[in-house]
């Protein structure tokens, strides 16, 4: 006995699912920068240094990992279709008339959906820099589990690096620094 429900879930299994987690990371790792203090009247000042940090959030674990493997750390403007989708992400969250995509995103459920779909994601990251340090050594176990957490977690690291460069770095601020 089939269920309307059944035609509905394989179609929607075979549905490409490309933009959707990708628009979900985006909308996730910008508007962490935009609650940063003076991030949107920054944007305002200087769209270019705005649009670098976002990209360097967004982007930041695949920079990292192609530094720790030694390979180019800007590999990643290879790929038109994501920096376009990051950027007009970007755009919209810190031009938007009245502030509608924040305030929409405010909206608990739509928050919840967001970094789900984020942690999504980040699997696929993880297991990508996995594959991607596979490719290099076969046997180095360790250097697989290095690069699948530079590539899923390497946002949040380089934006350290980003707000040393910007001088807006405090020890205080760094998980990593305080002991428990």
């Amino acid at each position: 006995m089939d269920s309307p429900w059944d035609d509905l879930t394989l179609a929607f299994s075979r549905t490409s699912m490309f933009p959707f987690f990708d628009i979900a990371h985006y909308l996730v790792s910008v508007m962490a920068l935009k609650c940063q203090p003076g991030a949107a009247a920054e944007a305002w000042k200087n769209p270019f240094s705005s649009w670098f940090t976002a990209m360097l959030h967004c982007f930041g674990g695949g920079i990292l990992s192609c530094v720790l493997l030694a390979e180019p750390p800007l590999r990643f403007l290879a790929n038109n279709t994501n920096i376009l989708l990051a950027s007009s992400i970007w755009y919209i969250i810190f031009f938007c008339p009245c502030d509608l995509v924040s305030q929409g995103y405010s909206f608990l459920p739509v928050q919840l959906m967001a970094v789900g779909m984020k942690e999504v994601t980040r699997t696929w990251k993880i297991v990508g820099g996995v594959t991607h340090a596979d490719s290099y050594y076969k046997n180095g176990w360790i250097v697989m589990i290095a690069i699948g957490w530079a590539r899923g977690a390497g946002g949040s690291i380089v934006t350290n690096f980003e707000q040393l460069v910007k001088g807006r770095w405090k020890p205080q601020a760094d998980e990593w620094l305080k002991m428990s």
